[in-house]
């Protein structure tokens, strides 16, 4: 009885996370509608001078739903493992897609025309670097990995993590970060935390079935020095 239960949340989830039903027109405008009634994050502080926008990748490779990551080259960040998605900041009278567009187009050697945006969501703020972030989502169209030009003076790799992945709660975990915690996700080539992992968990939120995505970020705790091996 076990095992026939465990078989049919398995076929589920299987189901649930194929390209299919995940990248339907229907899944797709109910992503767009939830992100769209997510709450806008506050802006404390000194407003900051700067803006920039990142793009959240969706893509398909073996078959299965995955987000797109890079790694950052060493020089340019202080950390020796910073996972980011492809972005920057933005350039005099650009808007945010624009700029999300082009620093992918930079970053990884994607063209424009196989991107396509779906929406933005709201702002989030780096105040050590007096940055608005603003993440933009979509969808990487005929993804080929071996395709990519990554470049080379700000990115050192390039992967990618499946969806069945991110569902997994053992994969969750967290940094304590001025007294807050923070997600991390680990099951991929490299951990994901940061700025970059909270945009991926309101992602994940907004995107995934409710009964196959829910979080653990209590399982594990980390520290900056194990998260930075």
């Amino acid at each position: 009885m076990v095992s026939c239960v465990s078989h049919t949340l398995c076929m589920k989830a299987i189901v649930g996370l194929s390209p299919g039903a995940l990248l339907s027109y229907s899944s797709r405008k109910e992503c767009i509608a939830n992100i769209n009634r997510l709450p806008s994050a506050s802006i404390r502080g000194e407003r900051t001078k700067h803006s920039a926008s990142v793009f959240v990748p969706v893509c398909v490779e073996n078959g299965e739903v995955c987000l797109l990551y890079t790694l950052r080259a060493h020089s340019y960040n202080r950390f020796n493992c910073l996972v980011t998605f492809p972005g920057g900041k933005l350039e005099e009278n650009e808007n945010v897609c624009d700029a999300a567009i082009r620093e992918t187009e930079d970053d990884l050697g994607i063209h424009a025309k196989d991107i396509q945006v779906w929406t933005k969501m709201g702002q989030v703020q780096l105040r050590k670097a007096k940055l608005i972030v603003t993440p933009v989502v979509g969808e990487i169209l005929n993804f080929n990995m071996q395709k990519l030009i990554p470049n080379q003076e700000e990115v050192d790799d390039v992967f990618t993590i499946p969806m069945n992945v991110f569902c997994d709660k053992n994969n969750h975990g967290s940094l304590r970060h001025n007294g807050v915690l923070v997600p991390v996700f680990s099951g991929g080539k490299y951990k994901v935390w940061g700025i970059t992992a909270t945009i991926t968990h309101r992602f994940l939120y907004t995107f995934l079935p409710k009964d196959l995505y829910s979080v653990g970020f209590f399982n594990k705790e980390y520290t900056i020095d194990e998260l930075n091996e």
